[in-house]
């Protein structure tokens, strides 16, 4: 990874990606089209395949190690990654798919913990080429305040992998 490079590509990225996240102005349509090659070109950097033509487009998945808790026993997790749309927890016990939990993500500094509603859209059972046991979780019903703290968490996530 070429930390110069992701170090431009971050700081070019967040400007967009907070405008386009609230909307204050709304992103004109050479800029969204920046902001979907510079999402691109971070998700190369951070070793994600594009999507393939005809697929949605998928969210920014960004590396971080937050802690997260969940369920009913509140069973501590470390997140491996984190997007607008959901996050990755590491578990040697996943969940089955379809199963809805709350989850309390919490910051590395001071800040409160975000708590959110998600479902578990997928889960891989063992540790393998393709990653870490655990489970992928897709947020539901996320208002505006859990928007804008995720997207800030995303930020400081992409701003320490790029070491900036």
């Amino acid at each position: 990874m070429n930390h110069s490079r992701l170090s431009q590509l971050v700081a070019e990225f967040v400007p967009l990606n907070r405008r386009r996240i609230a909307g204050d102005p709304p992103l004109a349509l050479l800029e969204l089209e920046r902001w979907r090659e510079l999402r691109d070109l971070l998700a190369y950097e951070f070793g994600h395949k594009p999507p393939v033509r005809g697929e949605t487009e998928r969210p920014l998945r960004v590396p971080t190690h937050l802690k997260v808790r969940y369920g009913e026993s509140h069973a501590e997790a470390v997140l491996s990654n984190l997007s607008e749309g959901g996050v990755f927890v590491r578990s040697e016990a996943p969940l089955a798919i379809g199963t809805p939990l709350r989850l309390q993500i919490e910051p590395d500094d001071a800040d409160a913990c975000i708590d959110v509603d998600a479902v578990v859209t997928w889960f891989r059972e063992i540790e393998n080429l393709d990653g870490p046991a655990g489970f992928g979780v897709s947020f539901q019903n996320l208002g505006a305040a859990e928007a804008v703290a995720i997207g800030q968490l995303i930020e400081r996530a992409l701003r320490e992998t790029a070491g900036s």
